[in-house]
């Protein structure tokens, strides 16, 4: 059953009323919170309305404080609002109404930051693998394999290197793959397949020293 207050959404529709009539806001002063809280728990929506007006500027400020958005302000305060509807029954009469929507509205408010800044998070994440993506791609594009005489003696190189390292090597200079493209072809992590070119260009690096030093 939705209260007055709530629309069949779950969105809070008392703070668009502008005006109480005289004998509402007498009642709803001479009202104790405990009174009130028991006539929630009696599904009466009248009484939690009486809460939302008392304490509404409150909890707000108290929100504010950590979204500093005041659209995610009003949404919070909705949240609580609809959890003390959904559950009266752990009010606590002996320590005051107060304290508890306080702490409800501060957990509501800490609950929207944290799932704000996961998703800052995992959006930045998101955006780093993309150009992650797009530079092996780039890479692969501008891919030219060596030619036959390099090839010859890379090949020669490669051989004296354990096997699992000569495949991700080979993928990487003879078909040109990248990085990402050797993980789903060989079924293998890519962290495990950059350990492995490491591996395997500091030996060949340490085979073409000589080399170099001849030439």
């Amino acid at each position: 059953m939705w209260p007055d207050f709530l629309t069949p959404s779950g969105c809070y529709a008392f703070r668009k009323k502008t005006t109480m009539d005289t004998e509402t806001i007498s009642t709803s002063e001479s009202n104790s919170d405990a009174e009130l809280m028991e006539a929630v728990g009696r599904r009466e929506s009248d009484a939690i309305q009486k809460i939302y007006k008392r304490y509404e500027s409150t909890l707000r400020s108290v929100i504010q404080s950590v979204l500093h958005d005041e659209g995610e302000t009003d949404d919070a305060l909705n949240d609580v609002f609809v959890q003390l509807w959904d559950h009266a029954d752990r009010f606590n009469a002996a320590k005051g109404l107060h304290g508890f929507l306080v702490t409800m509205a501060r957990r509501r408010a800490l609950d929207r930051l944290r799932r704000r800044l996961a998703y800052r998070r995992a959006t930045d994440r998101f955006e780093i693998e993309l150009e992650a993506t797009y530079r092996d791609e780039a890479r692969a594009r501008d891919f030219q394999p060596p030619n036959s005489d390099l090839a010859d003696l890379l090949r020669g190189f490669i051989r004296n290197l354990p096997v699992l390292q000569q495949e991700v090597v080979n993928l990487t200079f003879f078909e040109g793959l990248s990085q990402r493209e050797i993980s789903a072809r060989k079924s293998i992590a890519l962290g495990t397949v950059k350990t492995r070119l490491q591996l395997a260009q500091k030996k060949l690096f340490n085979q073409l020293a000589p080399l170099q030093e001849m030439i």
